[in-house]
């Protein structure tokens, strides 16, 4: 029943809160309509008989819009949404974002399933999660990045990149941290390597230096890594 509801007996009555699925699945008989209000609807049956429905209403998270323009407009080509909310929810949602897609009503194979496909279209996902139903999507997903500040454990040890912090701001600091050393990376290795070994070697090869100038040589790479590396603690990046 996980990511549907619970089931529990309270004074000797069993009850029943969770989403529609799950009701019918235990033969409970709906028959009030729930209107389509940007609300996600939580039914509510005692006995076997429809109690009632708890629409709760969800928040956009402060910075969520800011951090998907920054994403943007650092090169992240499209933003889908997936969640196991109603299309009426999400798309409430969605429309104070600048999301590309959203896909609602999903369980968490349903989310690993998107993922795939937006894999096998050529993308390189990058999936934020918190909960316990995003753990299998975060594993899934070429990097998963789970939001630490009150993330599930789960979310947390299937993610590759845990923010210990809620703060959405911090996914486009760590993309810009993550690049910056990625460039710094493929320097140190054409030049602090890839140059030097072959001038040093070539120039061996032909015997324009002896055994001390090549010594000298081979620890050149080393002292130019090390300097270039050292130029990321002199790095500004917004959000850090």
């Amino acid at each position: 029943m996980q990511g549907r509801g619970v089931k529990a007996t309270i004074d000797g009555r069993m009850v029943l809160v969770g989403n529609s699925a799950l009701l019918l699945e235990a033969g409970v008989t709906i028959d009030r309509p729930v209107a389509e209000s940007g609300r996600t609807p939580v039914h509510v049956a005692v006995d076997g008989k429809l109690a009632g429905v708890i629409f709760i209403a969800d928040t956009l998270r402060r910075g969520a819009r800011e951090a998907i323009t920054s994403l943007k407009e650092s090169g992240v080509k499209r933003v889908v949404m997936l969640t196991g909310d109603n299309a009426a929810t999400a798309n409430a949602i969605a429309g104070e974002l600048s999301v590309d897609d959203v896909r609602a009503d999903l369980m968490p194979e349903g989310k690993v399933a998107a993922i795939s496909e937006l894999q096998k279209q050529g993308f390189k996902v990058a999936m934020v999660g918190d909960g316990v139903n995003d753990a299998p999507a975060l594993a899934s997903a070429d990097v998963g990045i789970a939001m630490g500040g009150g993330g599930a454990q789960a979310a947390l040890e299937a993610a590759d990149i845990a923010l210990m912090t809620d703060d959405l701001s911090k996914i486009v600091a760590a993309r810009s941290i993550a690049r910056r050393s990625y460039r710094t990376i493929q320097e140190n290795l054409w030049v602090g390597v890839g140059v030097v070994h072959v001038l040093g070697i070539t120039a061996a090869l032909l015997g324009w230096i002896g055994p001390i100038q090549a010594a000298f040589i081979h620890l050149g790479p080393d002292v130019m890594v090390f300097l270039n590396s050292v130029k990321l603690l002199r790095v500004k990046i917004a959000g850090t």
